[in-house]
């Protein structure tokens, strides 16, 4: 039997290389820990030098507030930082950088050298973590960090590395993620010989959009939605794809928190719920958001890499974010169409035509009925009794193609009357669900607004709606699931305009009819996806219409 082994402390350096197991994944995080303690140093310009994908040499200079000389070699100390000096910091912490780990456990596994210098101090000095050794060089204000042979003394580690190309590109992700998180600093760089890196420092509103097309594309930048929503101390602003902009990769996935780029489930769920109902299955949205929020609401201290965070109020962040997202993507009005060239070729294919003879008969509805039962399967694009969708035309009407006519649908009044139709079944089988909202929304209403509003609580509950009135002040906590796409700002105007004493609950339920949402078609995929409920519904003039030969040779 052999005897058991003593338990000893860790040499510092294998505690080190250990430490840099968590932290440093591959020459991307290396990049990423270096640049977040530039941006810690208040530098507003960051120089980036990579050679053989960062396993050669990753070279990272700033123009921050430097390192005092004596602190050099402290800065290579596990657990030696700047940013933390007793416990109650730690719920407070802002830095992006804290634990004091990562410049040791990098030194423990590559060759690093360090060159500072303060702006009060006369002389710059570089430390070299090698031979522990400091000497005088010349060195503008700032610091300079060169990490050389990464891995070198832990062959493993290299082995697990991908290719150039590969770690490259996560070195050029990680920038992308750290400069849209830092507007006000500039990135400029050589990282390989034909990739260049020229992100100048974005201050303005047309600058950070520059920086976000440079980075996201284009594409992402023209069919976006700005977005701003607050609830108390939280705030919640950024980019988010219109649901045009859908993506088949999740490329344009960024969201940061206090200036820190997360990854969490919560938000992620969030996302995904607001763009449910608007892409198809196996693409994506696209997005670069930013949450604002005090300090102690949530915990950063979860994983080395501060990637993950825990929220004090994790159902209150997923309502904000679901809310501010589900509004932006209901109001399709407010979205610019920036499709220019197609929307006015359907604009032109429109315009009013006058008929030879305005008497002449048209198809009847029972004709049409019957043209649909005549009708040959219909392809798998629409896979409906309408036939073959042909074209949508001015974000409303879906030409369609049988085999004996084209039908032209009203697809916004056949949806109205469909939700009009739901609506009622709901009432009827006493199925109307009611949807709470996590961030209550607080609205400022007039007197007689708050007065129509009280007097008909009671009825409106009935419906789903529950909300709260204090002074001037309405607070609505749950509204029906059908009227979820609503403005609900304007919703409320409008029932407190249109409701009086005497309104009865039938007429609630016509009033209430009338202001249910219609979402806005602006594809042909849209569309697509209504078609298949429309058969629920009568066929009637009202928003289906016959083009047989004859009515359409009667157009010219």
């Amino acid at each position: 039997m052999t005897e058991p082994q003593r338990i000893l402390p860790l040499p510092l350096h294998l505690a080190n290389q250990i430490a840099a197991g968590e932290v440093i994944e591959r020459p991307a995080s290396v990049v990423k820990e270096l640049i977040e303690n530039s941006l810690d140093a208040g530098a507003t310009d960051i120089t980036i030098h990579i050679e053989g994908a960062g396993s050669k040499l990753i070279r990272i200079k700033d123009n921050g507030h430097g390192i005092h000389p004596d602190d050099l070699p402290l800065a290579l100390s596990r657990h030696a930082t700047s940013k933390l000096t007793s416990t109650e910091q730690l719920s407070h912490i802002a830095s992006l950088g804290f634990r004091g780990e990562a410049l040791p456990s990098i030194a423990s596994i590559a060759q690093l050298t360090l060159s500072s210098k303060q702006p009060n101090n006369e002389h710059a000095w570089q430390y070299d973590a090698s031979h522990e050794t400091s000497h005088p060089t010349t060195h503008p204000d700032g610091t300079t960090i060169e990490i050389r042979d990464l891995f070198f003394n832990v062959p493993a580690r290299r082995h697990f590395l991908k290719g150039d190309k590969t770690e490259l590109n996560h070195i050029v992700t990680t920038l992308h993620r750290l400069a849209l998180s830092q507007f006000k600093t500039g990135f400029h760089g050589q990282l390989s010989a034909s990739n260049n890196l020229k992100l100048p420092a974005a201050k303005t509103n047309e600058q950070r959009q520059q920086r976000i097309a440079k980075i996201c594309g284009k594409t992402f930048l023209n069919n976006s939605l700005y977005i701003k929503q607050s609830y108390d101390d939280i705030e919640l602003h950024g980019w988010v794809a219109t649901a045009e902009g859908h993506r088949p990769q999740t490329d344009v996935h960024y969201f940061f928190i206090n200036g820190r780029v997360i990854r969490d489930r919560v938000i992620n769920h969030a996302i995904r719920q607001a763009y449910a109902d608007y892409i198809p299955d196996g693409r994506y949205p696209a997005f670069v958001l930013y949450l604002t929020m005090p300090l102690d609401r949530l915990d950063i201290n979860v994983h080395p890499t501060k990637h993950e965070v825990r929220f004090r109020d994790a159902r209150l962040i997923h309502g904000l974010i679901n809310k501010a997202l589900s509004d932006a993507l209901s109001q399709k009005g407010e979205i610019k169409d920036r499709s220019e060239p197609e929307k006015q070729a359907q604009q032109d294919l429109l315009k009013p035509i006058p008929t030879s003879d305005p008497a002449a008969p048209q198809s009847t509805i029972a004709e049409t009925k019957q043209n649909y039962e005549r009708a040959s399967p219909s392809t798998a694009s629409s896979d409906t009794n309408f036939g073959t969708a042909v074209a949508l035309l001015e974000e409303r009407y879906l030409l369609t193609r049988t085999q004996e006519q084209h039908l032209l649908l009203d697809i916004q009044t056949a949806e109205r009357q469909l939700r009009q139709q739901q609506f009622q079944h709901a009432i009827d089988n006493n199925t109307l669900s009611s949807r709470p909202i996590l961030v209550p929304i607080k609205l400022t209403m007039t007197a007689q607004e708050i007065k129509a509003l009280d007097l008909q609580q009671t009825s409106l509950q009935q419906f789903g709606f529950a909300y709260n009135l204090n002074d001037d002040q309405l607070h609505i906590t749950a509204i029906p699931s059908l009227f979820a796409q609503c403005h609900l700002p304007q919703l409320f105007k409008n029932l407190a305009q249109e409701v009086k004493a005497e309104t009865d609950s039938a007429h609630l339920r016509r009033i209430l009819q009338q202001l249910l949402p219609v979402l806005t078609i602006q594809t042909l995929e849209q569309a697509l996806q209504i078609l298949p409920q429309l058969s629920e519904l009568p066929i009637t003039q009202k928003w289906v219409r016959a083009l047989d030969n004859e009515t359409l040779k009667r157009l010219f």
